[in-house]
């Protein structure tokens, strides 16, 4: 063990705090769906502006940044500051109609916008996406860089890192819904931030200030470029970093499924007393997300080159750091923060989750006409049953970065598959299931050309997947 008797008095101290805060507000959040999910649509915008910042600042998300530097450089982090163009667009364009909108979810607004069963088909489908899928894999993500720092701290096993790090969570959450969300994000952001601002302090104070950080990592050889804001145009045009700084910026922002602003951004939208709230509330966040957060996890991550040249695990590395330079109390305050960085991520998307399954699928589809006791009490057991499938998919990952990567295109078993070949899983994947329900759902005719068509195309995936 690591941390001493002090350090865990500090962290427990955190805990109590957060489960209380979080508690508090059980009752309120108790009377119906609406105060669960939105708070009674009446929060001001610097408490919903500052849980954007909190849930998008998660544990995974230092090591994350720490990983890329000590791979390629400053410049690598253009794979989410690209991120910014959707964001100054929910800013200008989306945050004031989605507060216009009145919906309580993204996926809401699909019924809205169109109409029949083809829109009713889609919303359901999205709902179990986002909510059993898609989020899944991003607690799992959070969860995984939790594990990490709790084996480095503690030595704990993954499943005893996996429970007793979500626990608190999982109960106010719960309980409280997200109003115990909103109030813990602005206390555990708080706690966040400066955790990692002292460790940036004194990771770059250990390596002699920040005049002999910049020296010292420059003269690191191996045609390395570190310090570049960025890419390196040595390869030309057509070179590996070139090519992908373009797909960053030309691809990437408008691509990502949550372009117009996403699901944890619209929820606090809507949360939002009035439009003028959610224009606030959004320009807070774009702000102090891309252009102040990021700088300490990137000093302390310079650092480490110097600090820990020879570090196999570049995800692990930033963790090692708040072990082995920190005094006792500032570590227990450190890995508080972590936990503070963790809890208001997983508490977000399990409430969010959660909105997507009961507004978008089980009040639509499976009970309608229930009561908001009913509702409610399903709310509950739905949110364990996502922690716990949540539990089971960290339980086998492995990496933050192949999992970030993995949410902003189809990278996932790329080692085993070619682009090609995963882009023709794709399509075939989204042909069935779409000609499925047009043929059993909307009782459209199955004609002769369609039959070739889809001849033509298994012929195409033979030819694919054949080694020549």
């Amino acid at each position: 063990m690591h941390l001493s008797a002090t350090d865990l008095i500090i962290i427990a101290c955190y805990f109590v705090i957060s489960l209380v805060l979080g508690l508090y507000f059980t009752k309120r959040a108790s009377s119906s769906t609406e105060e669960f999910f939105l708070s009674g649509r009446r929060l001001p915008w610097w408490l919903a502006g500052t849980s954007m910042v909190a849930t998008t600042f998660s544990s995974d998300t230092p090591l994350y940044i720490t990983a890329l530097i000590r791979s390629n450089g400053v410049y690598e982090n253009w794979q989410w500051w690209c991120f910014l163009m959707t964001g100054m667009l929910s800013v200008t364009v989306f945050a004031k109609l989605w507060k216009r909108a009145g919906v309580m979810t993204d996926v809401e607004l699909t019924e809205m916008r169109y109409s029949g069963p083809a829109a009713s088909f889609l919303r359901g489908l999205k709902a179990i996406y986002f909510s059993m899928f898609l989020h899944t894999i991003i607690k799992a993500q959070i969860i995984l860089a939790m594990v990490k720092i709790l084996d480095i701290g503690l030595g704990w096993d993954k499943w005893t890192a996996i429970f007793i790090s979500s626990g608190v969570t999982i109960i106010y959450s719960m309980f409280a819904g997200y109003w115990g969300v909103i109030i813990t994000d602005f206390f555990q952001f708080i706690l966040a931030m400066a955790g990692s601002i002292i460790l940036a302090v004194i990771s770059v104070g250990q390596v002699g200030g920040l005049a002999a950080l910049t020296s010292k990592v420059a003269a690191i050889g191996g045609g390395n470029h570190y310090l570049d804001f960025f890419p390196s145009f040595e390869g030309g045009l057509l070179g590996i970093p070139v090519l992908t700084f373009a797909a960053y910026m030309g691809l990437s922002w408008w691509a990502k499924y949550s372009s117009d602003g996403g699901g944890v951004v619209v929820q606090r939208m809507a949360s939002c007393k009035s439009e003028r709230d959610a224009i606030g509330a959004t320009l807070f966040f774009n702000v102090a997300n891309y252009a102040i957060r990021s700088w300490p996890w990137i000093l302390a991550a310079l650092a480490s080159l110097i600090l820990y040249p020879t570090a196999k695990d570049n995800e692990a590395v930033y963790p090692i750091m708040a072990v082995e330079l920190l005094p006792n109390g500032l570590r227990g305050l450190m890995f508080a923060s972590f936990f503070a960085a963790f809890m208001s991520s997983i508490a977000t998307y399990l409430n969010l989750s959660s909105a997507y399954f009961m507004k978008d699928f089980y009040m639509r589809f499976i009970a309608p006409n229930a009561t908001q006791r009913h509702y409610l009490a399903a709310t509950r057991v739905s949110m364990l049953g996502l922690s716990l499938l949540t539990a089971v998919v960290t339980y086998f990952s492995e990496s933050i970065v192949g999992t970030f990567k993995f949410l902003v295109a189809i990278r996932w078993g790329h080692e085993r598959f070619s682009a090609a070949e995963l882009k023709t899983m794709q399509v075939v994947f989204s042909l069935t299931i779409f000609s499925i329900f047009s043929i059993v759902y909307l009782k459209e005719e199955l004609r002769w050309n369609y039959i070739v068509g889809f001849m033509m195309l298994a012929g195409g995936v033979f030819f694919i997947f054949k080694k020549w």
